[in-house]
């Protein structure tokens, strides 16, 4: 157990550094209304990768989680509308989404993108939304180790946990933290019940 929380806080320490390098390095802490079109899309695209990390960090604290029997769940019928806000919000999600009706990128441009520098509120929402889970890394295992614990009383099939797309491009200690990441969930997977097809 002790090899398993060495390399949990050796990756947690690693890919927490990796995210706020990423920021620190682009100037985000200092807020800036617009980024260079370049530069908001190689810190886009470096996050994206860390997101992928630190989601199967979480993932396998869930997994590793020993959690009281589950309670069924009261339903509710309240429903009050939000109100839209101004601010830029970006949520930390930790399951994929369900698949909805045809996505932007599919239709084609609404309007000609710019040639000069675009908006930075969306890329630091994102960044601070990624140092926040870091932060409360904790209580988001919890969440998801509850929402697996219903997976697997509903029957849901095993995840499966590809190898990550382009890990040798990465710097030399992500690249371990991300074979790592792969090799210890899928071990961790193997407690999975089958699912009953009776």
């Amino acid at each position: 157990m002790k090899d398993s929380t060495d390399f949990f806080s050796q990756a947690f320490y690693t890919i927490a550094r990796a995210i706020a390098e990423a920021g620190v390095n682009a100037d985000l802490f200092k807020t800036p209304e617009t980024i260079a079109k370049s530069l908001n899309r190689r810190v886009r695209a470096e996050l994206r990768r860390l997101a992928v990390l630190l989601r199967r960090l979480i993932f396998l604290a869930a997994l590793q989680m020993e959690l009281a029997p589950l309670k069924p769940r009261i339903g509710s019928n309240y429903y009050e509308p939000k109100k839209p806000d101004a601010d830029y919000r970006y949520v930390f999600t930790m399951v994929p989404a369900q698949s909805g009706p045809c996505p932007h990128f599919m239709k084609g441009p609404a309007i000609v993108p710019s040639r000069g520098p675009v908006p930075a509120a969306p890329l630091i929402a994102r960044w601070q939304a990624m140092l926040d889970t870091m932060k409360h890394h904790k209580r988001r295992a919890k969440r998801l180790a509850r929402t697996i614990q219903r997976w697997q009383a509903a029957g849901e099939a095993r995840p499966h946990v590809p190898p990550i797309a382009r890990s040798p491009r990465m710097p030399a200690a992500l690249g371990l933290i991300s074979g790592g990441l792969t090799v210890k969930l899928i071990e961790a997977l193997k407690r999975w019940p089958a699912p009953d097809t009776g």
